[in-house]
């Protein structure tokens, strides 16, 4: 059984001990490897790789560079590569940081069987979160349009299939707009798109006002100057730089790791500010319950886009109560 530990004031010093007593290092979910999918999980052969694509359910872009992949999917590169070595022990921080709740069930469940499989002992630190207290979020004041796009097609290179199918999408002044899906179903591509960082296949985006953007890697983020500092501590000090004095801003798993508290203060920042736009893209559903409206994406076309009272009765997969 995988060895679990939980003490968040504490937990990433004891995996580091823990790890350097065995020899081994920790995997940090912000580790960015590069390459083809399959190049990054061939390190022992082709043969590994493979059954490891299918153990972790990466078939579908093995061929894909992992720079296209979400976060979630990164995240879970990043662990095929660590078990193609084959080790006997292996330690993660937060290995389920980036993944939808779905991914995240299936992998929890499936650390067993891997250890059984490729006789290796895992063990991980994860900061648990509990459900936070769910304020009444008011009617949003609605402004002019700040960002729109118009007939967007995109897809990267070398793939057959868009990334991104959308006719028609435009964000006003005064919405807190959640983006939510599964991992490598749009939402990180809409939001470079929306910010200019790529620039469509085909289609238009019109954008106005200043804007800020916090990536899901603070390790790409040029803010930060302590590179040093773990993971979740770099996350809430960028959310802490936030002036709030922008038109528009843009998160990309923007509570990702971080504790209850600073959670908390994050949806009381965005509630405090009811001018500006803001945009996320976030599994968290205490994020999406404080959203006023949804943008539910499948396979990057639009699925569902309205209050997120309207998206909360039809749900059957986000838990609410």
């Amino acid at each position: 059984m995988p060895t679990i530990i939980t003490n968040e004031s504490g937990s990433l010093e004891l995996l580091e001990q823990l790890a350097g007593a065995a020899g081994a290092q920790v995997l940090y979910p912000d580790r960015l490897l590069h390459g083809r999918v399959r190049d990054v999980l061939a390190t022992n052969s082709l043969f590994v790789a493979g059954e490891l694509a299918t153990l972790l359910g990466l078939e579908a872009f093995f061929d894909r560079e992992t720079s296209e992949l979400s976060s979630g999917e990164q995240q879970l590169v990043s662990l095929g590569h660590s078990l193609s070595f084959l080790p006997k022990v292996i330690f993660l921080a937060e290995p389920f940081l980036f993944l939808d709740q779905v991914r995240k069930a299936r992998l929890m469940a499936l650390f067993k069987d891997i250890e059984q499989r490729f006789s290796c002992h895992i063990t991980y630190s994860v900061t648990r979160q509990q459900p936070l207290i769910r304020n009444p979020v008011p009617e949003p004041v609605i402004g002019p349009v700040i960002d729109e796009m118009f007939r967007i097609q995109h897809r990267y290179p070398l793939q057959t299939k868009y990334a991104l199918s959308i006719e028609r999408l435009s964000f006003h002044s005064g919405e807190r707009v959640a983006l939510i899906g599964a991992n490598g179903s749009g939402k990180s591509t809409l939001l470079r798109l929306l910010l200019g960082v790529d620039r469509p296949l085909y289609g238009k985006v019109k954008r106005t006002g200043d804007k800020r953007y916090l990536p899901a890697h603070p390790a790409l983020a040029p803010a930060v100057s302590e590179r040093t500092l773990p993971f979740t501590e770099q996350k809430h000090r960028l959310l802490e730089q936030i002036t709030w004095t922008e038109a528009a801003y843009y998160f990309d798993e923007p509570t990702a790791g971080l504790t209850d508290s600073q959670r908390m203060l994050f949806i009381q920042k965005m509630s405090e500010h009811p001018q500006a736009l803001i945009v996320l893209a976030t599994h968290d559903p205490d994020v999406i319950i404080h959203a006023t409206r949804i943008v539910y994406l499948v396979q990057g076309e639009i699925a569902f886009d309205g209050p997120t009272s309207v998206f909360t009765q039809q749900s059957r997969l986000y838990a609410w109560d």
